[in-house]
């Protein structure tokens, strides 16, 4: 669908009186780590709200020159309207969101955090989520390029599509994938959170991954004090061609009152052969900032149609991974499609009920529909024959997600408590109806169907095959997830923050229930279970700018449940915690920040005990992820600036069936890798800046037995972004060209419980931003 009229009509916003708009650079600075209640300033917020005072503005005289509005600072124990300010260079914001314990700048935070900027999304020419979060060594995408999806492992732990929070809120974002340009923000938090988030819904709810590597929140663009009118052209290779628009405005004595739109709209030819995509969104940003409250409306639609979708590849009984097929062929079989929708809204409110205390809650609602068509090929020899079984499948998602609490500073001697008491709630319901095109599918059956060609490999394109009739009802189900929790924290400070310690719990509950539709005895009720999970962090600052930092936190699962071929079939295994151990130190030159850091996580996992029909499944096994991180951000220099760092993780099987795999390496972890990207604004042309970044990722296993592997690979990105004035309104005009992946390595990128996933071919981005 075309939301091209929807962009256009956005530019009407620009109606008279409003003084012309110009570029935004740079969010106003706000306190991240707010000072101690006693420096609050409430002369700096607006006052508007007495009575006599309005009536007296009623009847002052109309020739009296209009007033400045006073700069707008979010109180400390506030968080709506307080993004905190980009750090130098502007990639990365000084701070970020971490849940229960609010807004907090790098320095103070017990836990590995990265807040990538809009700027930083815009320059990039970022597409989607997964476009920022690659900047980042412990984080890889999972789903294919090409594919229309953005699962991905964090620290080594699987992180579904279906957990990423919008303003706060799991499960909210669209399900599948998010469009880049409306997000403010890109929150990536490395590790467990669950005392901070509480549990993430995770796919269909039946079964979590629990998101126990990291967890992933998007924060929505709103209206700054300055006027925002930009239409962006884009291009992407082979010919994909799109425009975006941003306007935003404030309005009020006081700009109380603020606007903003977002839309975006591209079709074309991608960079895979016979693929087309055409994806669009339209964004709506509303807020108010009143003397002691805040309200911020969103409200959102998304929709893709990918034909035919790049899917991942199911490994059969090889000895052998093939090699990956030319950069840029599609294995995809031409009638596949790919065409998720999404609606998604949220609301937040704060009130501060003195300087001290402010009482805050949130909703939001997302409304998810796929409809989709193509098979997900095996690799059944090591010569690349493929087989698959296609299908055809509706699914839907509606999600529920809400949290309300109370932030209070109080003072007990030397010693200032943040606290913060919050309840959560999350609710999806999920529906899948799949169909087959035939009853007992094999390879040579669906090849006579005409579903899939008699001769598919992994090298060739199947251009002449027929599409399929689906005749078979395989799948017709519906799934329920119920999560709460009430959590609660406290942050004590001590010696001007020289010494901070944390300690927090939370009582989760997760029910879940199933109904299968086809087969009764597959069904179970609605079943709940509860668990605390503390954490506790200290923070110890030695020097002025050095941070020393140590944690421990727990990540949730959803219960597993034992299925039908074992002995204890339908056993439900309870709520499972995975736990992190973690210390590191924060070093801020002033321009340039660096961080390193030591991690230990353990994951629970079901394993197989016994053989043949007394063959049970019990809940013994453990993957163990240890490793080292080192991260860097800001300004070498005025003119030129560094994003990136490395990884290494150490993952292995313990407890595993009859210990036959103790030791042994964990799927799709590779042990390491390697982000560095750069910026320079050259000397030689004026407002010239020259970009590049290198990502190299280890080699990974595939199976558990770690007897198939894929090679370690490394990718290459070039561009450059020239910046000059209009000659039709003075306004800055932005130039910007970058080439990913230069050479057009053909490459494996990852490994994924059993199936593996290739990397995007050479792809071409153009884009030119006009401020009018």
């Amino acid at each position: 669908m075309s939301l091209g009229l929807v962009s256009s009509l956005a530019l009407t916003l620009n109606v008279g009186g409003v003084q012309p708009a110009f570029a935004q650079t740079k969010l106003p600075d706000v306190t991240v780590d707010a000072p101690k209640p006693k420096f609050r300033q409430t002369a700096s917020r607006p006052q508007a709200t007495s009575t006599r005072t309005a009536q007296q503005r009623r009847v002052a005289p109309r020739n009296l020159p209009p007033t400045a509005p006073v700069a707008y600072v979010t109180p400390s124990t506030g968080t709506i309207g307080a993004p905190p300010s980009p750090y130098a260079g502007g990639q990365v914001a000084s701070g970020g969101g971490l849940g229960l314990l609010g807004n907090r700048g790098v320095m103070n935070t017990p836990f590995n955090q990265t807040s990538f900027t809009s700027q930083l999304i815009q320059n990039q020419q970022a597409r989607t989520i997964r476009d920022v979060l690659i900047n980042d060594p412990s984080v890889r995408t999972t789903q294919a390029a090409g594919g229309g999806a953005d699962g991905l492992f964090i620290r080594g732990f699987f992180y579904d599509s279906g957990d990423y929070a919008l303003n706060g809120l799991a499960g909210i974002a669209p399900y599948y994938s998010t469009g880049a340009n409306f997000i403010e923000r890109v929150e990536l938090l490395k590790g467990p959170s669950a005392l901070l988030n509480g549990m993430t819904v995770g796919g269909t709810g039946a079964a979590s991954g629990g998101a126990v590597g990291g967890s992933v929140n998007l924060i929505t663009k709103h209206a700054p004090d300055v006027d925002i009118t930009q239409l962006t052209g884009t291009f992407v290779s082979k010919s994909q061609f799109g425009e975006q628009i941003d306007v935003s405005r404030r309005y009020g004595e006081h700009k109380e009152w603020g606007v903003r739109l977002n839309s975006s709209y591209a079709n074309g030819n991608t960079p895979w052969n016979r693929q087309t995509d055409e994806l669009g969104n339209v964004a709506l940003g509303l807020d108010y900032r009143g003397e002691n409250a805040r309200l911020a409306v969103d409200l959102g639609y998304q929709a893709d149609t990918l034909k035919p979708p790049l899917r991942f590849f199911g490994v059969g009984a090889i000895t052998k991974i093939p090699d990956p097929p030319k950069a840029g062929l599609n294995f995809q079989v031409p009638w596949a499609y790919y065409a998720p929708t999404d609606f998604f809204t949220t609301v937040k409110g704060e009130v501060d009920l003195s300087d001290r205390i402010t009482a805050y809650g949130s909703f939001g609602y997302h409304d998810s529909n796929i409809n989709y068509s193509y098979p997900s090929p095996t690799i059944n020899t090591n010569a690349g024959a493929l087989s698959a079984v296609p299908g055809q499948g509706k699914e839907t998602f509606e999600t529920f997600a809400g949290e309300a609490g109370v932030r209070l500073n109080v003072d007990t001697g030397p010693v200032n408590h943040s606290l913060n008491l919050g309840y959560s709630i999350v609710d999806r319901t999920y529906n899948q109806r799949v169909l087959w095109p035939v009853t007992n599918p094999t390879a040579s059956t669906v090849a006579l169907a005409g579903a899939i060609p008699t001769s598919w490999n992994l090298y060739t394109e199947p251009v002449n095959s027929a599409a399929p009739n689906y005749n078979y009802l395989r799948l017709s189900q519906m799934t329920g997830v119920n999560l709460w929790s009430v959590g609660v924290s406290d942050t004590m400070s001590m010696f001007n923050d020289r010494l901070q310690f944390v300690v927090g719990a939370r009582r989760q509950t997760a029910g879940t229930e199933v109904t299968d539709y086809l087969t009764a005895g597959n069904s179970r009720p609605f079943k709940d279970e509860s668990i605390w999970t503390p954490s506790y962090a200290v923070i110890v600052k030695p020097a002025e700018r050095v941070s020393l930092y140590a944690n421990y936190i727990e990540g949730l699962q959803t219960p597993a449940v034992v299925s039908g071929t074992f002995a204890n079939a339908g056993t439900v295994f309870p709520l499972s915690p995975t736990t992190q151990a973690e210390t590191g130190i924060k070093i801020d030159f002033g321009r340039i920040t660096t961080t390193a850091s030591l991690f230990d996580i353990t994951q629970r996992s079901v394993v197989t005990v016994g053989s043949g029909a007394t063959a049970t499944q019990q809940l013994d096994g453990r993957q163990r992820n240890r490793g080292a991180e080192f991260n860097v951000f800001g300004e070498v220099t005025p003119e030129f600036r560094l994003l990136g760092g490395l990884a290494y993780i150490h993952g292995v099987q313990e407890k595993t069936t009859n210990g036959v795999n103790d030791g042994k390496r964990a799927i799709g972890v590779p042990e390491l890798t390697v982000n560095l990207g750069a910026e320079w604004d050259t000397p030689i042309v004026r407002d010239l800046t020259l970009t590049g970044r290198v990502v190299y990722t280890g080699a990974q296993y595939v199976n558990a037995t770690n007897t198939l592997s894929i090679p370690d690979w490394t990718r290459v990105d070039l561009g450059a972004r020239y910046k000059f004035t209009s000659p039709w309104n003075g306004k800055p005009i932005v130039v910007r060209a970058s080439v990913e992946n230069v050479f057009n390595k053909a490459y494996w990128a990852s490994a994924y419980s059993g199936v593996i996933t290739l990397g995007a071919p050479r792809t071409y981005l153009v884009s030119t931003t006009f401020n009018f």
